[in-house]
């Protein structure tokens, strides 16, 4: 059984050294050979569909907490701690590919950077991201974990990040993990408290990006709230 599994195991590697993955790669292959990796001397093909019938997708399982990939049928702790290392390891290739202090265009460029920062976050996180007069970004500095308003946003922490690196600019990012990229009402009452507060040091808010999942909202875009965002 063990020579089975083994040539099996080689037959697949083979067909991934030669042509690797597409979009039309079934899902529990992607996780069959992953598991290869980490779970000895067992089937990972039938543990691979279980994972993807429960979950649903590749990045179902990948998002799952890790305890409970481990208590999953088949797996262990080394397994399942394998697994939750695959979305930190392609944040930081994102992160590496993209220039350590990059100069923004526009808006847009500004919020697909900030999604690719979110890239697999499962908690709600905020973000100040400073900049200075050409775009260029000086600092991405976190502001605390939560909601806006359960992580209290200190305009006094916000203002200070922005001085400390002599910002002109600034962006506030955020996400919904669990939810739709649009503003709450508290959102949009923190963003103009924010602006104000900024606005008292000569810098200025520009944006207030909301992300949820691969979708980022750009609040000074909106027709509803663009007012917040003009210089005064």
């Amino acid at each position: 059984m063990d020579n089975l599994h083994e040539g099996h195991r080689e037959r697949i590697r083979q067909e991934f050294l030669q042509h690797g993955f597409g979009e039309n790669t079934p899902p529990h292959k992607i996780l069959e050979i992953l598991l290869f990796y980490c779970v000895q001397r067992a089937d990972t093909n039938p543990i691979a569909h279980e994972l993807i019938n429960k979950y649903g997708s590749v990045a179902a399982v990948l998002d799952t907490p890790v305890e409970e990939l481990a208590a999953f049928k088949g797996l262990s702790e080394r397994a399942a701690v394998l697994l939750k290392l695959i979305m930190p390891i392609a944040k930081r290739y994102i992160y590496d590919k993209q220039e350590k202090k990059p100069t923004f265009s526009g808006l847009d460029s500004i919020g697909k950077y900030a999604l690719g920062r979110f890239l697999g976050e499962t908690r709600e996180k905020a973000y100040v991201m400073c900049l200075d007069t050409r775009g260029s970004m000086l600092d991405f500095a976190l502001l605390g974990e939560g909601s806006l308003d359960s992580v209290g946003l200190s305009n006094r922490e916000l203002v200070k990040k922005a001085l400390d690196c002599n910002a002109t600019a600034a962006v506030i990012c955020h996400n919904h993990p669990n939810g739709l990229a649009l503003p709450s009402e508290s959102d949009v009452s923190l963003t103009k408290q924010a602006a104000m507060a900024l606005s008292g040091v000569g810098v200025q808010l520009i944006d207030h990006i909301i992300i949820a999942d691969t979708d980022f909202v750009s609040m000074a875009q909106s027709e509803q709230y663009g007012y917040i965002f003009i210089s005064k």
